[in-house]
């Protein structure tokens, strides 16, 4: 099985921290409506948190399967697919000509650091867990 017990511990982690994320975004949102709004922009948070999970996944099921030596060389390339995902789904953003474009990216990308942050924090200390 690839996906055992303490892995799918650490997944739910990411889910119940993602929730957290969105709860908290939703509340700013809702304190400072005038100066958060952007059409759309939940939408940003179920495409993090499955590119997020999906990069953890294949980050484990590669790790359990070869070296643990090339841990950060797949972090790395994983961090590059998911910022080319990124790019890819803010293009149409980007592209067109919304009023509150600045907003939306700016609010994206520090969702996406946050996001960023929670998954270097759960996946280093789940490999210095395994490493002792």
């Amino acid at each position: 099985m690839l996906i055992n017990r303490k892995d799918l511990k650490l997944l739910l982690k990411f889910v119940f921290s993602g929730i957290i994320i969105f709860c908290f975004h939703y509340l700013l949102f809702k304190c400072f409506h005038r100066q958060l709004y952007t059409p759309n922009i939940f939408y940003i948070h179920p495409f993090l948190l499955s590119i997020t999970i999906l990069a953890v996944v294949a980050i484990k099921i590669i790790i359990k399967k070869s070296k643990r030596q090339i841990f950060g060389f797949l972090f790395m390339s994983s961090s590059l697919i998911k910022m080319a995902l990124s790019i890819a789904f803010l293009f149409p953003v980007l592209q067109g000509s919304h009023a509150f474009r600045k907003e939306y990216v700016l609010q994206f990308f520090m969702t996406y650091f946050i996001y960023l942050i929670i998954e270097v924090y759960y996946l280093v200390r789940d490999f210095k867990s395994k490493n002792k």
